[in-house]
C-alpha cells in the first residue's frame, strides 16, 4: 500500500454492490492556469517544488498575521481556551485560521470558534480539521492514481481516503450503484490550492476526451460482475437487497488483474477524469462535516489538545451579545459628497446595549454639547452621554478606546460597509492609527469591513434583501418610518457643515437620531432574523447577512447533500455555441410567470358595481358542491366526514346563495374584494411534482435504468415554455463569419505580448466576437439583429430520484408555516394581554410577534429562492427545465382561477401567484362545520371551490417514496400541497390606467383595509426615488380621498379636489409659496454614480447640471463621483430638448452678477432681465408631469367607469374620446362572438386541448369546459 494510504473509509451507511461507475459530470469553474509539461502538470516529477526562500517568507507572514489577530482578539475579550475544565458557551462567530505546527512548516488549517458564556465572559478555541477535495478516476485504476499522487505530492498530500458517494448523474444509480472517489487530504488550504491548481486542468481535459462508451462501460462492468447477486422482483417493484453478496471487483484494480495491468502501463495523469468539491470554503467545509452552527449552545472540552464541541439541544434561549450601533457625521464641501482625504469626522454617535454616546470634534463643532436624551417613542429610549474632544484624533482615540472597553460582539451600522467604516479607516490612517489593530475591523477582498471578534451587521444589507421594502424606501429615514413607526429627524446634507458652527445642538440631535434608529432597527428586526438563519445555515453572521438568498439556498443544499452521501456537482457553466434550427442562439431561457392587469378604476366594497354572471358556471359549482365540501373536510382539514354534524345545513346555505346567483345573473351588487393567492406557490409546485434539478432526465437516462419497463409510472412528463433568442443568419453564414475571424489577429491580453489568433482567445472573448459579427451581419442582411421564438417542450421528471433537494425545500416550508402559526398565536396573546394583562406581558407579546414575523419572512425569502436559484449563474444545482416547469404550472393554475372568476365575478389583476378579484356581495363566504370532537372546521368557500379544482387537475398521482433508505422498494401515492389562501375582504382597490390605448399598468395598485388603513401600495411613484416631491405629496394625499363619497362619481369628485389644488399651484405659478418651498416641490435630485468624464458623450439632465455646476463653481466639482445634482427645468432655450434645459438650483443662491451671467448663457437669451425663478421655469413641463399622473390615477379610470372627466383642465387622450362615446352609446351593437358558446369535450381527458366539434353542438354548455377552454 502506498505511503499515507489509509483504508477505504467507506461510511457505515454505504449501500450497494460497489458499481463505481465513472460518469462524466459537468465542468467546474476552474479558471486556473495550466502547469508545465504534458497534461498541464509540472514537468518536475518530484511534484511541487517552489522557491523555498520566497515560500517560507510567505508562510511566516501568514503565521505572523495569525499571531497579530490572536493578540487583537485577546484585547477584545476573546482569550484562547487551550486547556482546563469544560466550558459552556453560546457560539457567536467562526473564522478560518492557521495553526503553527512543527511537522508542517505551512501550518495546520483550523477554525476559530468564538463563544459567550452565561456570565457574559468570552473565549475562543480552535478546531483542527484537514481540508480536502475529491478526484474521480477510471474504474480499476484507483491504486495506480493513488500511488502516483502520493509520490508526486509527497509531503503535501497528507493522506488519501477512498470514499463512496452517490453521483446523481451516473446512469442507473437508482439501484444503489455508488461511485468511488479519492479524497485528498491536506494540512492547510495553501497546499490544497497548490495541488488543485495542477489537477484541475488534467481532470477537465480528460473528462472532455471521455466518450459516452467509456462512461457507460463502467456501469456495464459493474453490472456484469454483480449479475449473480442481482435478482430484481419487478412484480413487487423491489430490486433485491444486494448488499450482502457484493463481489469486490468494483472496489479497485487490485482485484482485477487485467484492469491493473492496463492501468500500470497508462499515464497516471490521464486516468484522472473528475474533480469535485474543490471550491467549498474551508470553514464552511468544517461546519458541514462537523455539524457546527453559529447561534447555538455548546459544551466545549479540550482533552490532550483535542477539541470536542457538543451541542446542548435543550438550551434554546439565546445569549445576549454586546451590541454597538454607530453613525458618523462628516464635514463636506457644498454640493459634493464627503471626501475622505480633505473632510473630517465632526461627530460619532453610538449606542451600546441601550445607552447612547456622542463624541464631538471641537475643531469643527462650535460649542460643548451637554448630555441629553433622544427618545422618539417610549419603547426606543435614548439617553446620551457626551464626550467633547479637542480634535479628530482625540475623537477617534476616544471611540477606539471605548470599543476595547465595551468589547462588542456585534457592530451594527446602516450602509457602514460603503460609507462609515471606509471613512473612519481613511481618517484613522491619516492620523497614524490602524483601524485593525485598534478595533479588529479591516477591509476584506470584497471591500467589506469585518472583524473576527465582532460581527459587522450592516442593516442596509438586510433592508435590501429581506425587508420586502420597495427600492425607493430603503434609506434609513424611510425604513425608520416603515419599521419603527416614527418620523425621524431629517436634515439637508448641505446644512450639516454650517450647523456644526451655527446650530451644533440641532446637528447633535440629528446625529444621535441615526444611531438610535440603527440600534433599534437592528435589535428589533435584524438580530433575531440573522441569528435564526445562522442556526440552520453553516455560515457566520457576516456571511448570512451579506450573501444572496440563492447562495443561502445552495449552502443548505450542500448540507443536505453531505448528509445524504451525495457528491456535490461542480458549478454550472453556461454552454456556448448552442443552435436552434441551424441558427446560433444568443440566449435561451424559459417563459416566466404570468402577470396581467385586467381592469382600471376605483372599486369599493360599499359602492355597488355591475356583475355579469354565467349561469352555467354557477350550476357547475352547485353540481360539484358535495365533492368540494367533502374535499374540504377530508383532504384539507383531515377530519372524518362522519364526525361533521351540520353538513346538510352548511351545504344548503351555500347552495341557496349559489342558486340565487344563477337565477339572477345580471346584478348590481356591493362587491367582496379579495386576493386569492396560492400559499408558497412555487415551492409547493416543486414539492407536489417532486421537481428538483437532478430529477430532470432524458430518454437516454431512462433507457439504461433498471426500472425502465412498460408499466412504469416513475416518468412524470411535464411541459414548459422555452424561449430562445437567435441570430437570423443561417449555419453557412455562421461558418463564413467564423472562418473570417480565424484569418484575423487580435490584440494581446497584456501590452507587449504578441497578437493572438482567434483560437487563442478565451472562450468568453470568442463568443463575444462571434455574437458581435453575427449581429452586425444580420442587421445588414436581414434588417434585424435577433429573432425570438417560444417553443413548448416536454421534460421527464424522475419520481424515484434521491429526494434530498425537495426534502430541503419541504423542511424549510414546514418551518415557515410553524413560525406563521406562532405569529398568529402571539397576536392572540397580545389581544388578551391588552385587555387585562401586565405591561410585561404586553411587551413580551409584542417582542414575540416581531420575532416570529421576522423569522417567517426570513424563511419566505429563502423558500422562494429555491425556484430562482436553479437558474442562477454558477449554481451547483442548475436546471432550466425545472424552473420552466414550475413557472408554466403556476401560470396555468392562476389562469384556471381567472377563468372561473371571470364567470362568477370580476378579476381585477393577476399576480404571479394570485388573483385580485371582486365577487358579488351575496356570494357564499365563510362557514363552519361543527364536529363531534367539539373543535369546528372553519373554511372559506371561494378557497375551497378553487382548491377542489386545483386538486382535480394538478395532483401528481405518480409520486414515489422509497420505503426506507436500505431498500429499493417504492410506494406510489398522490401528492398535492398547492392550496389557495384568501386575503380580505378589503374596503377598496384602486388600479391606475395607462395613457396608451388598450394597455393597463401591471403591478400597480393601492388596497385599503376595512378600517381605512392602507393594506398594500404597489408600483406608484410615491415609492420611487427621483420623482418630483410635488407628485409624491400629491399621490400621498389623494389615496385616502378614494374612500370618500357614497357613489363612484362622488369618490372621483373628492379626489379631483386634491388634483385641482395642485393644478392651481402650477397654473398660478406658485404665487402663494415662498421660493424655497417652490424649489422643494419641483426640483429634481440626482446623484452622479460616476465622475463626469466617465459619462463621455451621454446626455441627461444630471450630466447637463453637472457641467453647469463645473462652469460656475470650478472643474474640481466634477472630478469625483457622488456629485449631488439638484436642478429645475427652464422654458428657454425654446425648442431645446429637456436635457439642455436643466438649470442647477445652486445658481439662484450665487452672487447677482454671477447668476445673471450664467442664466443668460444657459438660457441663450442675452436680453434676459427677469431672473426670478418663476419667470424662468417651464410651467407647461411641470403641468404635463402632474397631468400625466392625474390622467393615470383619476381621469382615464373615471372614463372607463363611465364617469365624466372630474378634472376638466386635464384633457383626455384622443383615443379615449372614441372609447367614451362607444360606452355611452345606447344603441351599441353586440359583438358577434357574444352569441357563441364553448362546445363540450367529446372525450373525458383533462388536458385543455382544442377539439373538433360539429356545428350543431354549439350552445351545449359544460361549466368545466368553459373554465378550461376560455
Amino acid at each position: 500500500m502506498a505511503r499515507g494510504q489509509a483504508t477505504f473509509g467507506i461510511p457505515g451507511s454505504g449501500r450497494g454492490r460497489g458499481r463505481n461507475t465513472n460518469f462524466r459530470g459537468g465542468r467546474g469553474r476552474g479558471g486556473f492556469s495550466r502547469g508545465r509539461g504534458r497534461g498541464g502538470t509540472s514537468a518536475n516529477n518530484n511534484g511541487l517544488r517552489p522557491e523555498r526562500a520566497n515560500e517560507e517568507t510567505k508562510i511566516e507572514d501568514r503565521l505572523e498575521e495569525v499571531r497579530i489577530r490572536d493578540e487583537v482578539d485577546e484585547k477584545l475579550g476573546f482569550g484562547k481556551y487551550l486547556e482546563g475544565p469544560k466550558r459552556i458557551g453560546w457560539m457567536v462567530n467562526m473564522h478560518p485560521t492557521l495553526v503553527r505546527d512543527e511537522e508542517h512548516k505551512g501550518g495546520r488549517a483550523g477554525v476559530d470558534y468564538y463563544f459567550i458564556q452565561d456570565d457574559g465572559s468570552m473565549f475562543k478555541t480552535t478546531l483542527i480539521h484537514e481540508p480536502y477535495f475529491y478526484i474521480g478516476c477510471k474504474l480499476g485504476t484507483e491504486s495506480v492514481v493513488e500511488e502516483w499522487l502520493m509520490k508526486k505530492y509527497e509531503g503535501i498530500i497528507l493522506r488519501i481516503h477512498r470514499v463512496k458517494k452517490e453521483d446523481l448523474k451516473m446512469p442507473n444509480h437508482l439501484l444503489g450503484h455508488l461511485r468511488l472517489y479519492l479524497q485528498l487530504q491536506f494540512a492547510n488550504v495553501s497546499d490544497l490550492l497548490a495541488v488543485r491548481r495542477e489537477l484541475m486542468p488534467l481532470a477537465l481535459t480528460n473528462a472532455t476526451k471521455l466518450s459516452a462508451v467509456d462512461a457507460y462501460a463502467e456501469v456495464v462492468q459493474a453490472a456484469a460482475s454483480n449479475s449473480a447477486s442481482m435478482d430484481i422482483d419487478y412484480d413487487n417493484d423491489d430490486p433485491s437487497d444486494f448488499t450482502t453478496s457484493r463481489p469486490r471487483q468494483a472496489w479497485g484494480a487490485e482485484e482485477d488483474p487485467a484492469a491493473a495491468a492496463r492501468a500500470r502501463t497508462a499515464d497516471p495523469s490521464a486516468l484522472i477524469t473528475d474533480i469535485r468539491e474543490y471550491d467549498v470554503p474551508y470553514y464552511l467545509r468544517v461546519a458541514i462535516d462537523c455539524d457546527i452552527r453559529v447561534g447555538l449552545w455548546y459544551e466545549v472540552a479540550m482533552d490532550a489538545g483535542q477539541l470536542t464541541l457538543t451541542r446542548l439541544v435543550d438550551r434554546v434561549k439565546r445569549a445576549e451579545p454586546v451590541v454597538m450601533a454607530f453613525d458618523i457625521e462628516t464635514s463636506k464641501a457644498p454640493l459634493k459628497f464627503p471626501d475622505q482625504e480633505t473632510d473630517c469626522i465632526m461627530m460619532i454617535s453610538y449606542m451600546v446595549d441601550g445607552q447612547g454616546f456622542l463624541i464631538t470634534n471641537r475643531e469643527i463643532v462650535s460649542e460643548d454639547i451637554e448630555d441629553f436624551e433622544y427618545t422618539p417613542k417610549p419603547e426606543y429610549e435614548g439617553p446620551f452621554t457626551i464626550f467633547n474632544e479637542k480634535d479628530e484624533v482625540a475623537l477617534l482615540q476616544r471611540w477606539f478606546e471605548h470599543i476595547r472597553e465595551c468589547k462588542p460582539t456585534v457592530m451594527a451600522t446602516f450602509n457602514g460597509d460603503s460609507f462609515d467604516f471606509p471613512f473612519v479607516e481613511a481618517r484613522a490612517k491619516i492620523h497614524g492609527l490602524d483601524l485593525m489593530l485598534e478595533t479588529g475591523f479591516a477591509r476584506d477582498s470584497e471591500d467589506e469591513f469585518k472583524s473576527r471578534a465582532c460581527i459587522h451587521m450592516d442593516c442596509f444589507r438586510w433592508v435590501k434583501r429581506d425587508s420586502y421594502l420597495p427600492q425607493g424606501s430603503q434609506g434609513l429615514k424611510a425604513v425608520t418610518k416603515a419599521k419603527l413607526g416614527y418620523e425621524p429627524i431629517e436634515l439637508d446634507p448641505e446644512l450639516m457643515t454650517p450647523y456644526a458652527s451655527e446650530q451644533p445642538q440641532i446637528l447633535s440631535q440629528y446625529s444621535v437620531s441615526d444611531a438610535v434608529a440603527t440600534y433599534y432597527l437592528y435589535m428589533k428586526y435584524v438580530h433575531p432574523f440573522i441569528f435564526s438563519l445562522c442556526n440552520i445555515i453553516p455560515l457566520n453572521g457576516d456571511e448570512v447577512l451579506r450573501k444572496g438568498s440563492g447562495t443561502l439556498c445552495e449552502t443548505l443544499l450542500m448540507v443536505e447533500a453531505y448528509k445524504a452521501g451525495v457528491i456535490m456537482p461542480n458549478r454550472h457553466e453556461e454552454p456556448t455555441g448552442n443552435t436552434y434550427e441551424g441558427h446560433l442562439l444568443a440566449s435561451e431561457t424559459y417563459v416566466g410567470g404570468h402577470v396581467e392587469a385586467l381592469e382600471a378604476g376605483v372599486f369599493r366594497s360599499d359602492i355597488a358595481t355591475h356583475f355579469k354572471i354565467v349561469p352555467e358556471a354557477i350550476q357547475g359549482l352547485i353540481n360539484d358542491l358535495d365533492a368540494a365540501l367533502k374535499f374540504c373536510i377530508v383532504e384539507e382539514s383531515k377530519v372524518p366526514l362522519e364526525s361533521v354534524t351540520n353538513y346538510d345545513e352548511v351545504k344548503s346555505e351555500i347552495q341557496t346563495a349559489l342558486e340565487d346567483l344563477r337565477d339572477k345573473p345580471l346584478r348590481q351588487d356591493k362587491p367582496l374584494i379579495y386576493h386569492l393567492d396560492v400559499a408558497a406557490m412555487y415551492p409547493n409546485i416543486m414539492l407536489s411534482n417532486r421537481l428538483q434539478p437532478d430529477s430532470v432526465v432524458d430518454e437516454a437516462m431512462c433507457a439504461v435504468c433498471d426500472y425502465n419497463r412498460p408499466d412504469k409510472t416513475c416518468d412524470r412528463r411535464m411541459t414548459w415554455a422555452w424561449r430562445g433568442e437567435f441570430f437570423p443568419a443561417q449555419r453557412d453564414e455562421y461558418n463564413m463569419i467564423k472562418h473570417a475571424l480565424n484569418q484575423e489577429m487580435f490584440p494581446p491580453r497584456k501590452p507587449g505580448l504578441p497578437e493572438r489568433r482567434f483560437n487563442e482567445l478565451t472562450e468568453a472573448e470568442r463568443t463575444a466576437l462571434l455574437h458581435k459579427r453575427l449581429g452586425d451581419y444580420s442587421r445588414k442582411v436581414y434588417r434585424k439583429t435577433k429573432e425570438t421564438k417560444v417553443v413548448y417542450r416536454e421534460s421527464i421528471i424522475c419520481q424515484r430520484e434521491n429526494p434530498f433537494y425537495v426534502n430541503t425545500v419541504r423542511s424549510f416550508r414546514d418551518r415557515r408555516y410553524e413560525y406563521k402559526g406562532f405569529h398568529k398565536t402571539w397576536k392572540r396573546n397580545l389581544d388578551i394581554a391588552s385587555e387585562g394583562g401586565s405591561l410585561a406581558d404586553i411587551a413580551e407579546a409584542k417582542k414575540m410577534i416581531v420575532l416570529y414575523d421576522s423569522l417567517q419572512l426570513a424563511h419566505k425569502c429563502i423558500l422562494n429562492s429555491f425556484y430562482g436559484y436553479v437558474m442562477r449563474k454558477g449554481a451547483r444545482w442548475h436546471s432550466m427545465e425545472m424552473a420552466g416547469i414550475t413557472c408554466l404550472t403556476g401560470a396555468r393554475i392562476i389562469q384556471m382561477a381567472r377563468q372561473l372568476v371571470e364567470q362568477i365575478g370580476r378579476p381585477l389583476e393577476l399576480d404571479t401567484d394570485g388573483i385580485w378579484c371582486m365577487l358579488p356581495g351575496t356570494f357564499p363566504e365563510n362557514f363552519k362545520f361543527q364536529t363531534t370532537k367539539g373543535k369546528p372546521i372553519g373554511f372559506s368557500y371561494p378557497c375551497t371551490m378553487l382548491n377542489h379544482l386545483v386538486h382535480a387537475q394538478f395532483t401528481n398521482h405518480q409520486y414515489h417514496d422509497r420505503v426506507d433508505k436500505n431498500s429499493t422498494k417504492y410506494e406510489v401515492h398522490s401528492e398535492n400541497s398547492i392550496f389557495f389562501e384568501l386575503d380580505g375582504p378589503y374596503k377598496a382597490m384602486i388600479l391606475p390606467s395607462s395613457k396608451e390605448e388598450d394597455k393597463l399598468l401591471k403591478k400597480r395598485y393601492a388596497v385599503f383595509n376595512e378600517d381605512g388603513s392602507l393594506a398594500e401600495l404597489k408600483g406608484f411613484e410615491v415609492k420611487r426615488r427621483g420623482e418630483l416631491q410635488l407628485i409624491k405629496i400629491f399621490q400621498s394625499s389623494i389615496f385616502e380621498k378614494f374612500l370618500l363619497g357614497t357613489t363612484t362619481e362622488e369618490c372621483y369628485a373628492a379626489v379631483a379636489e386634491v388634483a385641482d389644488q395642485w393644478l392651481d399651484v402650477l397654473f398660478s405659478r406658485a404665487t402663494a409659496l415662498a421660493d424655497d418651498e417652490l424649489v422643494e416641490l419641483i426640483a429634481e435630485n440626482r446623484s452622479m454614480s460616476k465622475t463626469l468624464a466617465e459619462y463621455g458623450a451621454q446626455k441627461s439632465t444630471s450630466i447637463s447640471t453637472a457641467k453647469r455646476l463645473a462652469e460656475f463653481l470650478g472643474s474640481q466639482m466634477v472630478k469625483d463621483k457622488g456629485l449631488a445634482c439638484k436642478f429645475i427645468i427652464s422654458a428657454k432655450p425654446l425648442g431645446a430638448p429637456v436635457t439642455d434645459r436643466a438649470v442647477p438650483v445652486a445658481i439662484f443662491s450665487a452672487e447677482e452678477s454671477v447668476k445673471r451671467s450664467f442664466l443668460r448663457k444657459w438660457l441663450r437669451d442675452n436680453s434676459l432681465v427677469d431672473f426670478d425663478i418663476r419667470s424662468i421655469l417651464d410651467w407647461s413641463y411641470y403641468i404635463e408631469r402632474l397631468g400625466s399622473v392625474i390622467q393615470k390615477l383619476i381621469t382615464i379610470p373615471a372614463a372607463m367607469q363611465k364617469v365624466s372627466n372630474p378634472v376638466p383642465r386635464i384633457r383626455h387622450p384622443d383615443w379615449l374620446h372614441k372609447r367614451v362615446a362607444a360606452l355611452e352609446d345606447k344603441f351599441q351593437q353586440h359583438k358577434m362572438t357574444d352569441f357563441f358558446k364553448v362546445a363540450p369535450k367529446a372525450a373525458a381527458d383533462t388536458q385543455p386541448e382544442t377539439v373538433e366539434v360539429d356545428m350543431e353542438d354549439f350552445g351545449q354548455q359544460s361549466w368545466q369546459m368553459a373554465i378550461l377552454k376560455r
